[in-house]
């Protein structure tokens, strides 16, 4: 219940900001996905996200992040899974607000990050999805790190073995290493296709609109995010005896 009205009261807090800039990205991400038996599987991936310039709307003009992450998972049940990521690495650039922000340097940050996902079957199609996550933030330089906690929550739909439809809400709480008034750091609501044309292809292609709060601002920036996200599964063929 107390972490219930806190959420709420953060959502309140950053809905309150009487100003808010619009921003325009485009996300993009490759992984590598190796099963380990049929338990565990380990996941290699490789980010680039774009974003618009100061004078244009071009999601694609300027830099706004590469990244390189590992993930290892472990399936305990059809329900639950478990998640570690050992080791990541963002290079992030200033989401542009002025002309300046353009030719800024980025800065580099190293990501440690657990999370428990659990899904509950509603109905033959249709399933409910929530993921809790914790992530400990170290920044190069004279950035305080910070303990970020992510709640997501949303809903899958199986259309067929290829196609699912999938809708979910995240928000992303500072739980240390930032002031009061930046416990709320970002909320994103999320709508996405995934298409999977064999075992070992599956595409991701949505939309994600985020309200962020940076620590070097009072302001929201909110952000329209088209991502396409591409993952090949490596599949142990069956050795057959000639």
């Amino acid at each position: 219940m107390k972490r219930g009205i806190l959420l709420l009261i953060l959502v309140v807090l950053a809905g309150s900001k009487v100003k808010a800039q619009e921003h325009t990205n485009s996300w993009f991400r490759a992984t590598l996905s190796i099963p380990i038996g049929t338990k565990f599987k380990t996941d290699f991936e490789g980010q680039l996200r774009r974003q618009n310039g100061f004078d244009n709307e071009n999601p694609l003009d300027k830099k706004l992040l590469y990244s390189f992450r590992t993930w290892c998972y472990f399936k305990q049940s059809e329900k639950v899974t478990f998640a570690i990521s050992p080791f990541a690495y963002f290079s992030n650039y200033k989401i542009i607000q002025k002309q300046s922000d353009e030719s800024a340097s980025p800065t580099s940050e190293y990501r440690f990050s657990a999370a428990i996902e659990v899904q509950h079957k509603m109905t033959s199609n249709l399933f409910l999805l929530n993921r809790t996550a914790f992530e400990y933030r170290v920044f190069e330089g004279a950035t305080e790190n910070v303990i970020r906690v992510r709640q997501r929550l949303g809903l899958r739909y199986d259309l067929n073995p290829k196609y699912n439809l999938d809708i979910g809400d995240e928000i992303f709480i500072n739980a240390y290493g930032t002031d009061s008034q930046h416990l709320f750091d970002q909320n994103r609501t999320v709508a996405n296709i995934t298409f999977k044309p064999n075992d070992a292809i599956k595409f991701d292609l949505g939309y994600n609109h985020i309200s962020r709060l940076p620590k070097s601002t009072s302001d929201l920036i909110r952000e329209n995010n088209l991502y396409l996200n591409f993952t090949y599964t490596l599949i142990k063929k069956q050795i057959i005896p000639f």
